[in-house]
């Protein structure tokens, strides 16, 4: 029995290491950049609120959910401040995180725009042993069980930077860049965003990403996206682990609501027909009094 425990653990502790940088952790599908890279905070004018539900491997007993809450506002014509909490568990194991961003807008002229982003908070790694398959058979008393490796926390850091020109946003970010005692996180993200003016009302996004992943294969994504007068959107893509992605959302004056649907592939048919994402966004146009007095110092 100790055997079969300790070859779990070597492979969990695997799954632990490569949690944070799953594909679905840092989720930007939906309208949510600013979850992947801190240059994006404070990018749309007003409060940005964002609360975001994903799910996968529905079926299967302790399927693997993220939750996510995200707020954004500009504090001057060139800062930004925002902060998020996710909340992500996959079988035995849940990761909280709670940081804050920060971002500068470096206006070269005025088609031209240079962003730096950055990310700090805590991250907690938790090892929930009644997830475990018949976890009232195992030795509670078992050193394995209790190990602080599986249960930890940290502070966590990451750095983006957004390169905007006409209708065209280059992205580069590492949002996990720094952990406590943990070597420097090779994760990066990197996406291309193209606008493109088809008629006075409609609008068509070209844009591709990569994800190099430290642990697990490395990840491409072609999309396309078509606007009609910013109220209705549908997105289709195709990522290099064979699976597929469709989304549409609806804009209602302030009120976003968004769904995203991504195909399984054949090495993960068998317990999951496919993932599930909704995001709804909330802007509040004039940012609270409260918050200019707390974060806008009188010049």
């Amino acid at each position: 029995m100790k055997n079969i425990l300790y070859i779990l653990f070597i492979i969990t502790t695997l799954q632990v290491k490569s949690q944070v940088l799953s594909y679905d952790f840092y989720s930007f599908k939906l309208n949510n950049m600013v979850n992947v890279n801190p240059a994006y905070t404070g990018r749309d004018d007003g409060l940005n609120i964002v609360l975001s539900a994903q799910t996968q491997n529905k079926g299967v007993a302790f399927a693997n959910k993220n939750y996510m809450f995200i707020m954004h506002s500009k504090i001057s014509k060139k800062q930004a401040l925002g902060t998020r909490i996710i909340s992500d568990t996959r079988g035995a194991f849940q990761v909280l995180k709670a940081d804050l961003f920060y971002s500068y807008l470096a206006k070269i002229s005025d088609d031209m725009k240079f962003t730096l982003g950055l990310s700090a908070g805590l991250l907690k790694n938790s090892l929930l042993v009644n997830r475990i398959d018949n976890y009232q058979s195992l030795d509670q008393s078992d050193p394995t069980l209790t190990k602080p490796y599986y249960n930890t926390n940290q502070f966590a850091a990451g750095l983006g930077v957004l390169y905007n020109y006409k209708g065209l946003d280059v992205s580069f970010s590492m949002p996990h860049i720094i952990s406590t005692s943990q070597p420097l996180n090779g994760y990066i993200n990197t996406a291309i965003f193209y606008n493109i003016k088809a008629t006075e009302d409609f609008k068509i996004t070209p844009w591709l990403c990569y994800q190099n992943m430290p642990i697990t294969k490395n990840l491409g994504s072609l999309f396309v996206k078509g606007t009609y007068k910013d109220i209705i959107w549908i997105q289709g893509g195709y990522q290099t682990n064979r699976t597929f992605c469709a989304m549409f959302g609806v804009n209602v004056e302030n009120l976003s609501i968004s769904y995203g649907y991504k195909s399984s592939n054949s090495q993960f048919k068998t317990i999951s027909s496919a993932s599930h994402e909704i995001t709804f966004s909330f802007k509040i146009t004039e940012v609270p009094a409260v918050l200019k007095r707390v974060f806008l110092p009188k010049m």
